[in-house]
This record gives C-alpha cells, structure tokens and sequence, in this order.
C-alpha cells in the first residue's frame, strides 16, 4: 500500500471513531431542553416522614380517667370513679418506628369524693413506656404501644375539720398510700401543627395491682382501693419534638 493509501485509511478510521462517540454522547445526555414526565417528577419529603436522626419530644396532655369496676370504700363502699387527669412525658424517639419513654400521671379531682367532706383521694402513676408507628404520613401517623410502672393511691383524712377555739397541736389529718404495679396499653394518632409541634389522642387501657389487704391508719381509716382494678383513659397532648 502506498504513502497516500495509508493515509486516507487513517483519516477514514479516525472519522468512523469520531461519529460512534458523537452518537454515544447524544444517546447518554438527553438535550436539558425536553422536560421530564409528570410522572417522574420527584419532591422533598417533609414531615414524620423525613425523620432520618434521633428525636427527643417532650409531651403534656390532659383527659378523663375511670375506673369503672372499681369498689371504692370509704363510709360506705360503691362501684366506680372518674377524674380530671394531666399527664407529661418525656421521650426518645431513636428512628421512624421506635420510641422509649417515661411519664407521670395525676388524677387529683375523683368524683366519688364530692360527698366525703373529710376525706380526700388522688391517683398518680410513675410509667416507662415503648411506642411503635405502624403508620408514618406527612402530616399524621399512628402509634401504639406497652406502659408499665407504679401506682400510688392516697387516702387523706382530715381529723379536725369543725371549727373550735382550742388549739391545734400536731397535723390536722392522716394520709395512707397505697403502692402497687400498673401495666398497659396504649395508642392514637399524632397530627403535625407546626415544624417542632403536634397534638395528638391518647386512649389507654391498663391494669392496677394493689394489695389485696387495706391499710389502715392509727385513727382507724383505712384505704378505699385494693385489689386488681381495669383503668381506661381518653386524653389530648401537645408536644414539642428537636431533633437530636
């Protein structure tokens, strides 16, 4: 082959590569001007469903509590009671799905004492809790979950509650408490209202196990709850949560 054969055999290899990479550029990169299908189209998510770290929230709620089957002693015994209840919690929320926790639950205003006038009782429970979200939205999700801790019941008994013009030495009344577990269940769904703030329902169920024995004080009083009591509650929380 001579001098200008190899020559043009050169330049027409050289042309050929040229064209397959032109054509494999073109094939790899669409032109920036055709716009994307609607259905391809992608935006952040926001919301519960952008939690990807560690969450500390910080919860306080109020409701309604009852202890429907339960038999309260005082004077005279009778079956049930209701009362005003506040509750705080303090929790962790360690990924999407999962959060431990702690609170503290007072119930201060029972109903079945409006007609003792010596004679007050309050409920308060000291819980450890762990919540699941089957279901994480944007602006809702669902939680349910276990709580499990102590309960304490105090019976308040006023001594000298008539008026009189001698004095007073010493307290003015006894108090029993009444220790025992409590276990539960419990769940409803969250609602976001801002960026670090919810409101949510809370509906629980729970288990008190007192003693099966009443205290009973120096003065002969003695506790107006034992036993084994069914516990139900219906309450709104606010909540303020920060990532950590």
């Amino acid at each position: 082959m001579t001098a200008a054969g190899r020559v043009r055999t050169g330049l027409s290899a050289l042309t050929l590569a040229s064209l397959l990479a032109w054509g494999a550029t073109a094939l790899a990169e669409p032109t920036a001007r055709e716009p994307l299908p609607e259905d391809l189209a992608t935006r952040p998510v926001t919301g519960f469903a952008a939690l990807d770290r560690p969450t500390g929230i910080a919860e306080v709620g109020f409701g309604w509590l009852t202890l429907p089957r339960a038999q309260v002693c005082a004077v005279n015994c009778s079956r049930g009671d209701t009362s005003f209840e506040v509750d705080v919690w303090q929790l962790y929320r360690a990924s999407r799905r999962w959060a431990l926790g702690a609170g503290i639950l007072l119930a201060l205003i029972p109903t079945n004492d409006a007609s003792e006038a010596n004679r007050t009782r309050r409920y308060m429970t000291i819980e450890g809790g762990a919540r699941y979200y089957p279901y994480v939205g944007e602006n809702v999700e669902w939680w349910f979950g276990l709580t499990g801790g102590l309960v304490v019941v105090s019976d308040s008994f006023l001594v000298a509650h008539a008026p009189s013009d001698r004095a007073l030495l010493g307290p003015t009344g006894e108090t029993i408490r009444t220790e025992g577990g409590s276990l539960g269940l419990a769940g409803g769904p969250v609602i976001s209202l801002a960026r670090h703030w919810t409101c949510g329902v809370t509906l629980r169920y729970a288990e008190w196990f007192l003693p099966e024995r009443a205290a009973v004080d120096a003065l002969g009083n003695q506790a107006s709850l034992v036993g084994q009591n069914v516990v139900i509650s219906l309450g709104m929380n606010v909540a303020y949560r920060m990532a950590l």
